[in-house]
């Protein structure tokens, strides 16, 4: 058992001005001007600290303030972060959770440039105009477990640091770099020129999908959830690829057509036999 935290300032007004910044940036929902992210509840929390973020700020309810396992993760946050009680009373109304865990975490986010993630990538997922933040941070998960080195959103993308994105990633999105705000001419540009094989999943594709080649570099493309890819984009694709089903269903959800053809790449990259290009 780690050793007992020293008595902190205990915030009981909810018109405390450090709460009402908390209730400001909870609107928000995602990553503020100052490069930070919100982490809620512990699991969340030590996943950031195992990642090695940054935290800066941490508050915690009364009630999980004294629960033993809470004190052993907080003396376990490298640094000299800033830990602040807040009334079990008030503290639901700085998270965004239906059932609060006492546990909010201001950490920053991890830097990365594009440049170095496309010199040092062989497998990239690049979203286009992906809207929903549950799939987004399924597609993190997922990512990080078929051995994606990199996700790249476009400008109209939701913003791969949305609260609603980091619960669901489970903690992928600590690790795995995640650039947005791009163009999406210009970055299929950008991933051709460095010698990326684009590829994306299209309802009248001429390939099954685990017949294509992902032995080289390569990126997988993913449109919105409603509309998919715009045609000026799949102009761009080299190859198209398409997931058998059964004729009743037309299509599958973006997360999942997206894990099920990554684990046919990380299959096949692990030499489990050649396929056609």
């Amino acid at each position: 058992m780690g050793q007992q935290l020293p008595p902190l300032m205990l915030i009981t007004s909810a018109s405390n001005s450090r709460l009402k910044q908390l209730r400001a940036a909870l609107r928000n929902g995602g990553s503020d001007a100052q490069g930070q992210v919100r982490i809620e509840g512990a699991k969340l929390v030590r996943e950031a600290i195992q990642s090695h973020l940054l935290v800066d700020e941490v508050y915690v309810s009364e009630s999980c303030r004294r629960d033993s396992e809470t004190q052993v993760l907080l003396n376990r946050i490298p640094g000299d972060p800033e830990i602040v009680e807040v009334s079990d009373r008030l503290f639901p109304t700085i998270v965004s959770t239906e059932h609060p865990q006492g546990l909010l975490a201001i950490a920053r986010i991890p830097s990365f440039q594009l440049d170095a993630v496309l010199q040092r990538s062989s497998i990239l997922l690049v979203g286009c105009e992906l809207q929903d933040p549950g799939n987004l941070g399924t597609l993190l998960r997922s990512a990080e477990a078929f051995g994606v080195e990199g996700v790249l959103l476009t400008r109209t993308s939701v913003d791969a640091w949305n609260e609603k994105v980091v619960r669901a990633s489970a903690g992928s999105i600590f690790r795995l770099p995640c650039l947005g705000g791009f163009e999406s001419k210009d970055l299929l540009g950008n991933l051709v020129r460095n010698r990326f094989h684009l590829v994306a999943a299209a309802p009248r594709a001429a390939i099954d999908f685990r017949k294509a080649n992902y032995g080289d570099r390569f990126a997988l493309i993913l449109g919105n959830e409603g509309k998919g890819l715009s045609q000026e984009i799949l102009s761009q694709v080299q190859t198209r690829i398409q997931i058998p089903m059964a004729a009743r269903i037309e299509s599958l959800n973006v997360a999942v057509a997206a894990s099920i053809i990554l684990c046919e790449a990380a299959r096949q990259r692990r030499g489990s036999g050649g396929h056609e290009s």
